[in-house]
Order: structure tokens, then sequence, then C-alpha cells
């Protein structure tokens, strides 16, 4: 399985140890090679799958010149790979990288790498038609991409804070209703315009608090400056330790991301498990989860949705809807997402 970042994502690490629960010797590949899919082969034997997460990172760099040598290298493999009889097995987590540093160029290699691999995997149904869509995939390739939910969190992170004593440890009162942006802070994740659109909100009761860690010093400033010009909004830019997700979890009514774009969420699967209503734009595999309450689901090209559900919210159980969305989640356990993941193995074996 590559790339291995199972020290920090409990995806993966959930992926792997279920799939490892189903007789699979899983083996956690790095890209500290010159050829990081054939060093893995070279290293440890040819494997019966070589299953592959967030292709971008194998190949998409600040240089042109440099991402299209690496998007040889990466074809080449694949090529080399199937010459060797390896099922080649992709997640598809985003359709292109955030940053599109070279969106045309990683078109054209997802395609191509689509077409090599013997299984595609994506997170829900709408996330199939968006890939066939943007990819061009013929009907052969399309017929080879498997629905395979992303997995919950719940018991992932430490989660023994009460609710009233993270209130009162961020300083809120039980009138409060807190809405929390929390993840990384990415031009995509559209963080500035949050802070923006909360501030035109009249209710003296509301607060947002925005905590992750900003990509750059030019979107931190910024967010602290929105910040700054309401009283009722908090920021905490940094990286948060797993032990202290719960605290911000916890103490918030809602969990509000504002996606201008978006496949896959983690986060809104962690929110979910933490038992928070979501609010955020019904686009890619987000639209599905938010099927509970159409109240706080908006459209992602309605240039006022995110205001108009934000103000929804104050008159929505949102309690009730922290609850529906964790009995959602529960249903996401690890288990069948590795059964699901083992049969997708099995059916694109050549």
């Amino acid at each position: 399985m590559y790339p291995d970042y199972s020290e920090s994502n409990a995806y993966q690490r959930h992926l792997r140890d279920s799939i490892n629960e189903r007789g699979y010797d899983v083996r956690m590949i790095g890209a500290d090679r010159p050829l990081p899919l054939l060093g893995a082969v070279r290293d440890y034997g040819r494997p019966d799958v070589f299953h592959i997460n967030w292709l971008h990172r194998h190949f998409v760099t600040d240089s042109s010149v440099l991402t299209t040598l690496l998007a040889f290298r990466l074809l080449f493999e694949l090529v080399v790979l199937r010459a060797l009889g390896v099922e080649i097995v992709w997640t598809v987590h985003n359709l292109v990288e955030h940053s599109r540093r070279t969106p045309r160029l990683e078109l054209v290699v997802r395609r191509a790498a689509a077409m090599l691999c013997d299984r595609i995997i994506v997170h829900c149904e709408s996330a199939r038609e968006l890939v066939v869509d943007t990819y061009r995939l013929p009907d052969s390739t399309a017929d080879r991409i498997e629905v395979v939910p992303h997995g919950h969190y719940i018991d992932s992170y430490p989660n023994e804070v009460s609710v009233e004593a993270a209130r009162e440890d961020l300083g809120y009162e039980d009138d409060h209703t807190v809405y929390l942006y929390f993840g990384l802070i990415r031009p995509y994740k559209n963080v500035p315009d949050l802070v923006r659109t909360f501030s035109t909100i009249d209710d003296p009761d509301a607060r947002l608090l925005v905590v992750g860690n900003p990509m750059g010093d030019d979107l931190e400033s910024e967010v602290r400056a929105l910040c700054s010009r309401d009283d009722r909004v908090t920021c905490e830019l940094r990286f948060v330790p797993d032990e202290e997700i719960q605290r911000y979890m916890n103490a918030a009514d809602a969990v509000v991301l504002p996606f201008e774009e978006v496949l896959t969420s983690g986060t809104a699967i962690l929110a979910m498990s933490y038992g928070k209503a979501l609010i955020a734009p019904r686009a890619g595999c987000v639209a599905e989860l938010l099927d509970g309450d159409d109240t706080l689901g908006y459209a992602p090209r309605d240039p006022d949705g995110l205001r108009s559900s934000l103000v929804a919210a104050s008159s929505v159980d949102l309690d009730a809807a922290g609850r529906y969305n964790h009995e959602l989640a529960a249903t996401l356990d690890w288990e069948g997402i590795a059964d699901r993941t083992v049969r997708a193995y099995a059916r694109g074996a050549r």
C-alpha cells in the first residue's frame, strides 16, 4: 500500500489493519526510493495487489518539467507492474490536486493511470460519476470502478472530555451556539469566506471557532485579521495533536466545512463520528452524507448558500442532527470497509 502515511493518517491505519485481519500481509511503502513502486517489489517480492492512494503525491510538483518527468516515471512503473502480473488498485480521494499546480497534465496522467489499473475505488456513487466524466474514461475502464465508503473515526481518537468541560475550557456559555471549522486551512477550503459570511449574521449568541494549520503565511495573516474583526470569532491556527481533537469537537454544536470543491472529506466523517451536525456544500460524497437534514446542506454554486445554511441552523435541532450523523457514521465500520475492499481486490485479479 502506497504511499505510507499510516503514522499520521487514521484512515490508512484502519484500512491497513482491517485488511490484515482478513488474511492479507499489508506492507506500507514509502517514497524513499528512486522507483518507489518497483523498488518495493525488489525489496519485498512481487505482491498480489499494489494499492495506491493519493496518486498526485507521486508526481505533482511546483515545476512543470519535474512533474512531467515524474509522471513518466509513474506510468512506466505501472506498466511494468502490469507486465509482472501485479494487480493494481487505486483509490481516488480527489479528482485533481487541490492546489491545481498542473491541472491539465495531471488529468492526462490520471486518465492514463486509470486505464492501467485493474480496479479503481471511490467512496460514493457520485464520485464514480465525477471520476468517469472528469477523466473521460471509456466504458471498459468505468466498469472497473468499485464504490467502497470511507470508514468512520469513532473511537479513533480520545473522546473523554465532556461537552460541559470542553465548552468551559474554551470560554463558551450554555446559550452560545458554537460553529466549528476544523482541519487544514487551504485556499480551496474557503475559510476566509466562512469568517466573512459568519460576521454578517446578526445573532449575538452565535460563535465561530476556527481551528487548523494554515498553508502559508499570507493565508494565516488573512484569517487572523478577519477573525480579529468580530469578537464572536476565535481562531487557533496550529497543528492539533490527536488527543486535543475532542476538546474542539465536543465544544461545538455544528461543524462547518465551506469548501469550494470536495470529492471526499475525512473531516466530515470525523465530525459525524463525534456526533456533530454538519454544514457543508452538497457536493461529491459529502452530498450523500448530508441526506439526513436538507436544511444544513447548500448548493455549492449558490453564492448565498453558506449564509443561508448558517442562518437556518439557528432553528434546527443540532443535537438531533448530530445524533443522526453519529448513527450514520457507525454504519461505516472498518470491518465492512475491509470486506468490500478485499472483494474489489478479488474482482480485479487477472
